[in-house]
């Protein structure tokens, strides 16, 4: 046997050298090659769908450069084609490249060059501390530069309608108010989304299920056979996708589950990849996930679990290749190659789903399992609650309310705010004090912060105003104040002060011994809840009054 094996190969080199020495013509195949006689069009908008005209036999793919066109339609005669320009191609242009099924390609001379449609954003959702936060808009995916108060946020993920952006390495405090900026590719004018509030980060379990076969049916399409069965997945009772069919390794495919929809992951901060998978006891299957821009990922070469369930859950964003994957365009796809299971291709499939985190059965939606349950503030006085702010009179006349000044400026935060004016009543000096605004605070409880520092904007005609904060504690015995004097010309100023490391002016009762005990104090303590914070406008001399206020809240250290 080995001496036959050897002189065949012998032969083989002697026909072989003297072919070439007889003639220098290369025998290949003939494989047909792809040509594009007219484009539709080479200058149309990102996502637009354009023609193609030519030999288009067995053509398999469309690039604009080295990006992937979507949506191939190929017609019944291989004479055209269709397809929509990437979102992600290069904006400066490229050529259009096609390639058949037998790796011919054919490259257009001219670059097609796209026009960028542009961009519009209509929310930006509060910011997680060292985590993400989501914008939302028209064609948010073609913004250039995301930047939080200047400084440059990454997006870690892209949609047309959605994007969510990481601020992990900015040093930004829960509490805190933040401007959005934006860079768009069309170089159009994004207006700055301002007063963005700052929260700790606080995770819950969720999930986006792209498969789980709980109506019955499945969209697998291959060879036979494929059902959808129902029995025990993981210790309870669930219907579950079943394949047996004839495996080929890694030769070919014996078929594939293909969804249209991109998952929305905009909610979870940390999506997982989360399969259950079994194959019954002496066989085995696989498949790879797929992106159907080009790109792939394994899970091992081969399952083969003896019969038991088994939960396979990692990063969705790492270990794939082929390009770059993109997690807001991704459709998700099962190519049901064998593998190293070789001729077989039995397994079940429970379910498979975008996780928060990695997944090991145990969890449940809502579930808390990361992240602080601190609010990044405590509303004192927001105004939004509107029918908790009704007008405040003296005597026939409206001195406080949140109609004021409505057409003459803009909240500092929200919707609405709340306006002092002067009916005239008062003399230098004086104040409303029977027509104060105030808040119930015996129910909050502030030890949840180290150093809780409570803080308002104010807005004030040209002329200094005059503004008392006066605070409570122990039953009302304690009453201690802090005061202000602004002039903000129309423009919103903050203030803020601690609550508990801050010397006050003491305003408590010291006409019984308790009462003079109180009155000797300076700071509040910090074991004993708030009675009430109550907010006292007056005159700054003669001045008129006119002041408005807006988002008093409390917050872990200054805010500003």
């Amino acid at each position: 046997m080995k001496k036959y094996f050897i002189n065949t190969i012998v032969m083989v080199l002697f026909l072989a050298g003297f072919t070439s020495c007889q003639d220098d013509t290369e025998y290949d195949i003939l494989w047909p090659i792809p040509e594009i006689s007219s484009v539709s069009s080479y200058n149309d908008v990102l996502s637009s769908t354009i023609t193609l005209k030519g030999n288009f036999t067995q053509v398999k793919s469309v690039y604009f450069g080295e990006t992937k066109g979507d949506n191939l339609q190929v017609s019944a005669d291989e004479q055209s084609l269709t397809i929509q320009v990437p979102r992600t191609m290069s904006v400066d242009g490229a050529p259009i490249i096609v390639s058949n099924e037998y790796r011919q390609t054919y490259s257009t001379s001219e670059k097609f060059v796209p026009i960028i449609p542009e961009s519009s954003v209509s929310e930006v959702s509060d910011i997680q501390v060292g985590l993400t936060f989501i914008v939302t808009g028209e064609n948010v995916d073609l913004l250039d530069e995301i930047l939080i108060d200047g400084e440059t946020a990454a997006v870690v993920s892209k949609g047309q309608n959605a994007i969510i952006v990481s601020v992990a390495g900015l040093d930004l405090k829960a509490g805190d108010l933040v401007d959005v900026d934006f860079v768009s590719l069309a170089k159009n004018d994004v207006p700055t989304v301002e007063k963005v509030n700052v929260i700790y980060p606080f995770i819950t379990y969720e999930e986006v299920v792209i498969w789980d076969f709980a109506d019955g049916t499945h969209e697998y399409i291959g060879e036979p056979t494929a059902s959808v069965e129902n029995g025990d997945v993981l210790g309870k009772t669930a219907n579950y996708f079943s394949l047996r069919a004839p495996g080929y390794g890694w030769d070919k495919a014996t078929g594939e589950m293909t969804s249209n929809e991109v998952p929305d992951i905009s909610g979870i901060v940390t999506p997982y990849l989360t399969f259950a998978v079994r194959t019954p006891v002496g066989s085995g299957g696989y498949f790879q996930m797929e992106d159907q821009a080009g790109n792939w990922r394994h899970f091992g070469y081969g399952f083969d679990t003896g019969g038991e369930w088994v939960i396979i859950s990692q990063p969705l964003k790492s270990n794939w290749e082929g390009g770059e994957f993109n997690s807001g365009d991704f459709k998700p796809k099962l190519g049901f190659k064998a593998g190293n299971a070789g001729t077989n291709q039995d397994l079940d499939i429970a379910f498979v789903k975008i996780t928060e985190g990695q997944y090991d059965g145990s969890q449940d939606i809502g579930d808390v399992i990361g992240g602080s349950s601190k609010p990044a503030k405590i509303v004192v006085m927001g105004f939004e609650d509107t029918e908790n702010w009704p007008d405040v009179m003296n005597g026939s006349e409206v001195i406080g309310s949140l109609d004021f000044r409505k057409d003459a400026i803009e909240p500092f935060y929200g919707d609405n705010f709340f306006t002092y004016v002067d009916d005239g009543s008062l003399g230098g000096w004086g104040a409303y004090w029977g027509q104060t605004i105030s808040t119930d605070m015996s129910s909050v409880d502030l030890s949840l912060y180290e150093d809780p520092y409570l803080s308002f904007a104010v807005n004030s005609i040209d002329a200094q105003q005059y503004i008392i904060v006066r605070m409570y504690q122990y039953d009302e015995q304690l009453v201690m104040v802090q005061k202000f004097f602004p002039n903000t010309s129309k423009d919103w100023q903050t203030f803020q002060f601690s609550l508990f490391n801050t010397d006050m002016e003491n305003w408590s009762d010291d006409s019984t011994d308790l009462g003079a005990h109180y009155k000797s104090k300076t700071r509040f303590a910090f074991d004993v809840p708030f009675d009430r914070i109550e907010v006292i406008v007056g005159r700054a001399g003669s001045n008129e009054v006119t002041v408005s206020i807006d988002e008093m809240v409390i917050t872990e250290g200054a805010r500003y």
